[in-house]
């Protein structure tokens, strides 16, 4: 019903209330005139400087991170093929962090890569997944970043699945990782990092 009552005329109004091109930032890459690049952003928003009914500062909305009791939810979804598993933990840091760099190599070696402990049993072993792999969503604000974990697989194999996953993770803490794991891993992050920077919209970006 809300959508549905949704006018132009609101539209319009929201634009011209928050939108605007009186602050931000550009950036190319490749061969350019700076001078022609400038005149062109100048033509096509240098008269665009406000809302309409007045500039508005620009503020970040707080995200802090709220602890929350760990529950398992359940979504039946008989009609489907497949089946999808998704883990997230929350963790009280971020990218400045003093374990940024460590903990960012732990999950490249637990799950990061085609290499990892979780595709190489899960996925390659024991054929159990279709894809299988874990990130960490680093913030860059506040001490909020997302630890998660994810598995799409056949239904009936959704207990051995778990099983697996929970295995490794609980090695993981228990034994640690090898130094032939960190070399390994570190050295494939550190070429990727390094073709990213190899790549116009990685370094606009």
């Amino acid at each position: 019903e809300d959508t549905t009552a949704v006018k132009r005329e609101q539209l319009v109004a929201f634009h011209r209330r928050f939108l605007s091109a009186a602050q931000g930032e550009f950036s190319a890459v490749g061969d350019l005139d700076p001078a022609a690049v400038r005149a062109a952003l100048d033509k096509a928003l240098g008269d665009w400087k406000q809302p309409a009914d007045g500039p508005r500062a620009y503020a970040r909305v707080p995200n802090p991170l709220v602890q929350v009791p760990p529950v398992r939810l359940v979504l039946a979804t008989p009609d489907k093929a497949n089946a999808n598993l998704e883990i997230t933990l929350a963790l009280p840091i971020d990218d400045q962090h003093p374990d940024f760099a460590a903990l960012s190599m732990a999950n490249q070696i637990l799950g990061g890569s085609l290499g990892s402990r979780l595709w190489t049993r899960i996925r390659e072993k024991e054929g159990l997944s279709y894809d299988v792999r874990s990130s960490v969503d680093w913030s860059s604000f506040e001490p909020n970043s997302r630890w998660t974990a994810s598995a799409i697989f056949a239904p009936q194999n959704q207990a051995r699945v778990e099983a697996a996953l929970r295995e490794e993770i609980e090695r993981a803490l228990k034994d640690g990782f090898t130094q032939a794991e960190l070399d390994s891993e570190r050295a494939g992050l550190l070429s990727a990092r390094r073709l990213s920077r190899a790549q116009d919209a990685g370094v606009a970006g």
